[in-house]
């Protein structure tokens, strides 16, 4: 049998921390080949079951507690003290203890994802990530009230449920923590701001805010503005967090004064995402969400215009389709000051769609060149006359 060798630049092998004569295995995969080692299942994150089971069993007696001296022998699934109280401030606070507790031991111990992040990323992240779990939770027992209106249960069964949201919750942020990467911090931001805004959506107190215009979900009109409002601002400070993640890797590859620019320009454009949150379209702040806005899209405008030179490495195709994009957003502005065609709404909803998935885009491909020369590497592969 013939037979081949492949030959391994010595970086990608220590960026494995492989053991000293540690087996590895070759997959074969849609003309792809892959290596890696023999006993996978030792790479994957290794979470101790006391690390969850511990906090939902202290929540549990809590509960459980509190219940019992409060004399509440039967608990409504949703509502003031209810299972879905209890899992949202409970499963939240441990959730987020346990995130907190993961990233600190991996910096401390120098292994893992978080070693990539700063520390100055570990408080955007907590309230990010704390907000989605929150939001995440109360989507899940508003949709339970729905299908299940009026139901309750007793102390024994209640505290057993709670237990088990609050295992679940803390497991996965657990995860979370020691699963960390730049697609993982881009997708939270996209669940974040559809997420979000679908949930204003839904929630708000009037059915017919779209008569106005999309900034009304922010306004104090509607009794659910602050969900709208939190949504901007926290997925203004993971997109920043984003931008610092992925440019501290970039910045070595690419010294341009050019990529310093987009830099910038970036956090210009997360610090107006936030700022329509801080400053939502009520009476008092109309001028300044106004201005917030427009410089928004003026900022991205800018960036679609100039990126060909601030950002060398870029595919064409990329290129294309922003030019595209900032085309379709130039044009739409022009029509809604020129003419009475689109409504306020409509005009605002395509700017926010083009907008934010550009966004998405260009921040998967800089991942991609962020990436590159550090998880990438050429190899040879050369037949081996030693094996017949």
């Amino acid at each position: 049998m013939k037979k081949y060798r492949i030959d391994l630049p010595a970086k990608a092998v220590e960026n494995l921390e492989l053991e000293k004569n540690t087996s590895l295995v070759l997959m074969v995969d849609n003309k792809t080949l892959t290596i890696r080692p023999s006993r996978t299942v030792e790479m994957l994150p290794q979470i101790m079951m006391r690390w969850y089971l511990i906090p939902a069993v202290l929540a549990a007696v809590i509960f459980f507690c509190l219940s019992w001296s409060n004399h509440h022998w039967v608990i409504s699934l949703t509502g003031n003290w209810s299972i879905g109280f209890a899992s949202l401030y409970l499963g939240t606070f441990s959730g987020v203890v346990a995130f907190a507790t993961a990233f600190i031991r991996q910096k401390r111990h120098r292994s893992g994802p978080a070693m990539e992040l700063h520390w100055r990323n570990l408080p955007t992240l907590l309230i990010a990530f704390g907000t989605i779990l929150a939001i995440s939770i109360m989507i899940v027992f508003w949709l339970a009230e729905k299908m299940f209106a009026g139901a309750s249960f007793d102390i024994y069964t209640s505290t057993l449920f709670v237990f088990l949201f609050v295992t679940a919750i803390t497991y996965g942020m657990l995860n979370l923590a020691m699963t960390i990467s730049e697609a993982i911090i881009t997708n939270s931001m996209m669940i974040m701001i559809i997420g979000g805004m679908l949930f204003s959506m839904l929630t708000n107190s009037n059915r017919d805010w779209w008569h106005y215009n999309f900034s009304y979900l922010g306004t104090q009109q509607n009794a659910t503005y602050w969900r709208f409002n939190i949504t901007l601002i926290f997925s203004a400070l993971l997109m920043a967090t984003l931008v610092d993640y992925l440019f501290f890797n970039l910045q070595k590859k690419y010294p341009d004064r050019g990529v310093k620019v987009l830099r910038i320009l970036l956090y210009a454009e997360a610090a107006c995402l936030g700022g329509i949150g801080c400053f939502p379209n009520d009476p008092q702040y109309h001028v300044l969400h106004d201005r917030i806005s427009m410089w928004l899209v003026y900022i991205m405008i800018l960036i679609i215009g100039l990126l060909r030179w601030l950002m060398p490495g870029l595919s064409r195709q990329f290129l294309k389709i922003s030019y595209i994009i900032g085309g379709i957003m130039a044009l739409d502005w022009l029509v809604f000051k020129a003419t009475s065609y689109l409504s306020l709404t409509a005009f605002e909803l395509l700017e926010f769609g083009l907008s934010f998935s550009w966004l998405l885009l260009l921040f998967q491909n800089l991942e991609y060149l962020a990436r590159i020369g550090d998880q990438i590497f050429p190899v040879r592969i050369e037949k081996n006359d030693d094996y017949q």
